[in-house]
Parts: structure tokens; C-alpha cells; sequence
């Protein structure tokens, strides 16, 4: 039945609620208990993968010091295995124990599907001729698989938060679960610490905006023009608290950076008066430790909401194919009054976009253009 509600979450609001709500959860959650009887009946999904790299493990075995109680959180550190490189750790993590499909996991690492499938065969090929069983390691060891565990866990949640294709734009489901296991992560005795609690802090903030993600008619709705009195407000202060958490020590992680941004977006009143000057320099220390396209994108944005259309334009990264890139190109093209070229790039935006409710967006955008005055 919590399936079924969070199904209806994601789905409800761009498609209209059924005729007979109570009969559709009703169906949905006995489909959702169907298949998990199916999937019982051919053994765990995860076997698969996992075997035949690991003998089983006793109840005993297999668990943090001062037990967590978390057996999802316990099998990604067992999958993030350091005789892994740490992108294949991270790709086995999000393909074994978060469930994310390989074109998924390509959208999220910003790689082929094909080149992600041939690392998944690569790391069970490895494993096994190691003889690397796959448990969950001693507390000493747990250190070395953190960063990666943290990374899965932000890539699980990108994936709920934005969907890389689809009919829906927002899987809750799956940022629900980010959120926990993080928070889980960054509570217990043997894992909390300034990173984890950075990355907690990162995930609830952004969490808070998920209400307003996509508006009644199914249209997702640029940060801009979320109607920021529906955010999450209970996620936002457990938000906060994380981050205040996160600031002992002498680390500064690009956990801690995104979470800054996350928290600048959540306490300002509206866009216009969002510090994002300061939200600019952030992108550029962020940069600095993760030099990614996704990041430069975001800094180019915030630069033209600091310094101007022109400057973010000049700032924004020289990527082919990219939907977003498409479309901020477009938006700065418009304020400079550049009409035409700025409806070029919103049609290439909307031929490029991975959902429903982005292609919606990208057509409202590209109409407004061709018949404003």
C-alpha cells in the first residue's frame, strides 16, 4: 500500500486523479504485492549480480559494530568494495542495491549505457576472480567505502528528483530513500561525520522542493516560479540542522558546497532575492573539486542570474545534446532581446528533453516566444 501511494504521488498530478481513487490504489498495491510474490518465487534480483561472488552470511556476520539495523545501508558498503575502482563502485552500487536501470545509472554518470553495462560485467568478473566475498566490512574498513556510498546515494536521489526519462519528472520514492539512508548514514556512530551530515543536509533541502517540481497541469516549473509556501518546511529545518552538523572540522567537501546552495535557495524569499553571487562563487570552488558538465551548467546559470544574460551566456559550457544547455542558452537569449535565436535553442531543448513534463515546459516556453508582441 505505500507503494501504491507513492505511485500515486508521482503519477496523480500530471495525470489527474482516477475516477475511483480507493480502487486504483487498490489494484496498484496488488499488482506491487504480486510481483514481489514473483520475486520471491526466482530468488532475490540482487543474486544475480551478487552471486556467485559471496558465500552466504550467518545473522551474525555481516553487520556494522554497534549494529545499524539497516540491511540496505549495509549492502552498499559490502557492494563498494575498494578493490573497485571508485566509479565502478559506484555504478554496482546504484545497479545491485539502489535498483536503477543501466540507461539510469548512463544518465547519472553521464556515460553510455553501453559503457556502464561492460563496467558492471568488469566488476563481477573481478570479484569473482579475487574471491571477493561480498559482506558487509569491519567498522575499520568502512571509512575507505563512505565517499562512495555517499555518492550513490546523491545519484539515487537525482534520479527520483529528476528523472532521466520517462512520463514523470519526479520519482518520490526513490528521494525518500536517499533521504533515510542518508540520514542513517550521517546518525550512526561508525559513519556520521561532517561529510555525511553535508550530504543529509543536501538531499532534505533539496527534498523540500519536491511539491512544486511539477505544477497541477503537469508542467514542470522552473525554480523561478515554484510557489516556495508549499515547500517542505519540516525538511528544510531537518535540512538545516544537518548543516549545521556539518560544519565542525576542517573539511570543506563538495557535499558541503551543494548543500550551501541547496540552503541559499531554501531561506531566500523568492528568486529575485536569492544571493546568487555568492551561490556563483560556490559553483566555482565546486568546480574546482568536481570539473563536470552539470556543474558548469549550473554555475553559467548562476552567473547570469548575478551579473547579467550576457555574462551567463558567455559562461555556459559548450555541450552538444544537452536539453538544459539547450534551454538556458534560450532564456538568456530571450532577455538580450534575441527573439529568434532564443526560439532555435527552446526547439532543440524540447526535441532533447528526457520527460513528459520537461518537453511540456520547453513547448509553453518556446510558445510564449513566437507569440509575444
Amino acid at each position: 500500500m505505500q507503494h501504491a501511494l507513492m505511485q500515486a504521488l508521482a503519477s496523480w498530478p500530471f495525470k489527474g486523479v482516477p475516477a475511483r481513487p480507493a480502487a486504483w490504489l487498490a489494484v496498484v498495491a496488488r499488482n506491487r504485492a504480486l510481483d514481489l510474490l514473483r520475486h520471491e518465487a526466482r530468488g532475490l534480483a540482487l543474486a544475480e549480480d551478487l552471486l556467485p561472488l559471496a558465500a552466504a552470511t550467518t545473522e551474525s556476520e555481516g553487520r556494522f559494530d554497534r549494529e545499524l539495523n539497516d540491511d540496505e545501508l549495509a549492502l552498499l558498503f559490502a557492494v563498494c568494495h575498494p578493490a573497485l575502482s571508485p566509479e565502478t563502485r559506484v555504478t554496482f552500487a546504484l545497479k545491485t542495491v539502489c535498483g536503477l536501470t543501466v540507461p539510469q545509472i548512463a544518465s547519472g554518470l553521464l556515460a553510455e549505457p553501453t559503457a556502464i553495462a561492460q563496467r558492471l560485467v568488469r566488476a563481477r568478473r573481478q570479484l569473482e576472480a579475487a574471491g571477493i566475498a561480498i559482506e558487509t566490512p569491519p567498522p575499520e574498513a568502512l571509512a575507505a567505502r563512505a565517499e562512495s556510498v555517499r555518492t550513490a546515494l546523491y545519484l539515487m536521489f537525482n534520479e527520483g528528483y529528476s528523472a532521466s526519462s520517462g512520463e514523470t519528472l519526479v520519482q518520490p520514492a526513490l528521494c525518500v530513500e536517499a533521504v533515510r539512508l542518508a540520514r542513517a548514514l550521517a546518525q550512526h556512530p561508525m559513519t556520521r561525520g561532517p561529510a555525511s551530515d553535508a550530504l543529509a543536509a543536501l538531499l532534505a533541502l533539496t527534498a523540500a522542493r519536491l511539491p512544486t517540481r511539477v505544477g497541477p497541469d503537469g508542467v514542470a516549473q522552473l525554480l523561478a516560479d515554484q510557489p516556495r509556501e508549499q515547500w517542505d518546511r519540516g525538511l528544510i529545518g531537518l535540512g538545516l540542522g544537518h548543516l549545521d552538523r556539518s560544519a565542525c572540522g576542517e573539511e570543506l567537501s563538495v557535499w558541503h558546497l551543494r548543500a550551501e546552495i541547496a540552503s541559499l535557495h531554501a531561506l531566500a524569499a523568492s528568486a529575485e532575492t536569492t544571493d546568487w553571487r555568492r551561490i556563483a562563487e560556490l559553483y566555482d570552488h565546486l568546480l574546482a573539486l568536481d570539473a563536470s558538465p552539470v556543474v558548469a551548467l549550473a554555475r553559467a546559470v548562476a552567473i547570469g542570474r548575478a551579473d547579467g544574460a550576457a555574462a551567463g551566456l558567455a559562461a555556459l559550457p559548450a555541450i552538444e545534446g544537452n536539453p538544459y544547455v539547450e534551454a538556458a542558452r534560450g532564456v538568456f537569449l530571450a532577455e538580450l532581446g534575441e527573439r529568434d535565436q532564443a526560439c532555435r535553442h527552446f526547439s532543440r531543448a524540447l526535441e532533447l528533453a528526457r520527460t513528459t513534463p520537461e518537453r511540456a515546459l520547453m513547448a509553453r516556453q518556446l510558445a510564449a516566444l513566437s507569440s509575444g508582441p
